[in-house]
């Protein structure tokens, strides 16, 4: 078993847009680089055992807005298939079918795009208790990646009413068009499936 050691490296460049301002954010650990907004709080956790996502954002009043970063470096064990297509959609399914206590609404099927080069899926929906009198509700719109050998899920919640306020759709816009994904690039082969490629600097 390799051992890798990493670290995080926070870099403290603020940028101004649109009234909001946002900070860099580097992990060397999970391979990742973005911006944030800079008045949110940034939480990364600190090995595999401990609870919680691997890098998590969230606005400090509750319900605002909260991105999380999954990282897998086992697609297999993350997506069960190391076919993107496939892991998309499966991914989605279960996603509206898992918890049958909640009642779910697509707002955007899942669709492609590309992150930092990369090909993504990305879906949209809103989910809501059954049979509560104060029912909890949310929106939630999830990015699936596959970089080389490895693989990121990131997902914004918030509570409905504020998840398409202006702050937070110019938000989501520039965290994901900041992204960059570090050290690999990845191809297909003719069944969809990745293979990783290092970079060349």
């Amino acid at each position: 078993m390799t051992v890798i050691l990493s670290f995080t490296l926070f870099i403290p460049n603020v940028n101004v847009s649109f009234g909001l301002q946002y900070t860099d954010y580097l992990s060397e650990k999970y391979q990742i680089a973005f911006q944030y907004p800079t008045d949110w709080t940034i939480k990364e956790k600190s090995n595999k055992i401990a609870e919680g996502t691997e890098i998590d954002v969230s606005d400090k009043k509750i319900g605002n807005g909260k991105i999380g970063i999954h990282f897998y470096n086992d697609l297999l064990e993350g997506f069960g298939s190391t076919d993107f297509d496939f892991a998309l959609s499966d991914f989605y399914k279960h996603r509206i079918t898992d918890d049958l206590k909640f009642e779910y609404k697509t707002i955007q099927p899942p669709s492609l795009l590309e992150i930092d080069s990369h090909k993504t899926g990305s879906f949209h929906i809103m989910f809501s208790q059954k049979d509560e009198i104060d029912p909890i509700s949310g929106e939630v719109q999830y990015w699936i990646t596959f970089v080389g050998e490895n693989g990121y899920m990131i997902e914004f919640l918030s509570i409905p009413e504020n998840f398409d306020t202006p702050d937070n759709t110019e938000m989501r816009d520039r965290f994901i068009s900041s992204i960059d994904f570090l050290g690999l690039s990845n191809t297909s082969d003719a069944s969809g499936r990745i293979s990783s490629v290092a970079m060349s600097n």
